[in-house]
């Protein structure tokens, strides 16, 4: 099992599951741990979508604890402010969406400016859980 981001932009995160992969004797490299890879030569911070870090890490508790680190700085962070970047053009986005709606239903393709509604009201809600779990996460912050 991998680390999971749970935060307020897990959502536009979720296909990111970080791990120290092990790095075996014969040069392979695997996420999932069996008897042949108990000999391992060295930790590689690793995601679920491809990405894989290029330094290696010793093959210790505090070398697999170093490889989740560097996967956590150097792929997870910048993802997450990526989507917490992209507040800056969602106005934007989302009004080029409303127009591009408008003229489907000026155009009488009705079906096409369902399916664009469909997908800003979907928007609107991922976006009003993101400020509810920020709202929370302040709240909580205040408390402490």
């Amino acid at each position: 099992m991998g680390i999971r981001y749970t935060g307020p932009y897990a959502e536009q995160v979720a296909e990111h599951e970080g791990q120290a992969a092990r790095k075996l004797t014969d040069g392979t490299v695997s996420t999932g741990w069996t008897e042949e890879t108990s000999a391992l030569e060295a930790f590689i911070a690793a995601c679920s979508c491809g990405w894989r870090a290029a330094a290696e890490h010793p093959a210790t508790e505090a070398g697999k604890e170093a490889a989740e680190a560097q996967w956590n700085t150097e792929h997870l962070s910048p993802l997450i402010e990526a989507a917490r970047s992209s507040w800056e053009s969602w106005p934007d986005d989302l009004a080029g969406l409303a127009r591009y709606a408008r003229d489907r239903v000026l155009a009488q393709d009705n079906a096409e400016a369902l399916r664009i509604l469909d997908q800003m009201v979907a928007d609107v809600d991922y976006r009003r859980r993101t400020v509810a779990q920020l709202s929370g996460q302040q709240e909580r912050g205040a408390q402490e």
